[in-house]
């Protein structure tokens, strides 16, 4: 049941990052110092679901689930601890600082990642979450329901991040 509920927010986590790369100035120039063929994704141990993204030709993808070899991977130790962390109970931050996950590539990769996780749970997240799970909520660019409209009606059209318009 836990793993199917980590799937759920996968999809939406997922769709709702590539949403806002298209919506957030910051989000997209983050990922567009992000370097060609990376490859970025979040997992659940020993074989719960995941979600991963990519840049490729300087165009930023959400990939699904679909099996990857990625260029930096965060793997949530177990689900009972990935769970607080999508359901908004605790932060990405916090879910480092107390071992649920672990980073395997680049460090400066893995910070660019949970700045952009920061930004994408403030368009996500409704603010009496983000107040309790975030240091400082980010402030939102676009409207929360421009977010919510790209992630859910929105095909996984790569946005363009480097070296093209957005």
């Amino acid at each position: 049941m836990r793993e199917r509920v980590i799937a759920i927010v996968f999809f939406f986590l997922g769709r709702g990052f590539a949403a806002c790369a298209r919506l957030d100035s910051r989000v997209r120039r983050e990922v567009g110092t992000w370097p060609e063929g990376t490859t970025v994704t979040l997992r659940v141990a020993p074989s719960g679901p995941q979600t991963s993204w990519s840049v490729a030709g300087g165009r930023f993808r959400h990939l699904g689930s679909r099996a990857v070899e990625p260029t930096l991977l965060v793997t949530f130790k177990n689900p009972e601890g990935a769970l607080p962390v999508f359901l908004g109970m605790k932060g990405v931050l916090q879910a480092f600082a107390e071992h649920r996950a672990s980073l395997a590539g680049d460090v400066s990769l893995g910070m660019s990642l949970v700045r952009c996780l920061h930004i994408v749970e403030g368009y996500l997240f409704p603010a009496v979450m983000t107040r309790r799970i975030l240091p400082s909520p980010a402030h939102r660019e676009k409207p929360m329901i421009a977010a919510y409209a790209l992630t859910i009606f929105t095909s996984s059209a790569p946005v363009f991040v480097q070296g093209g318009a957005a």
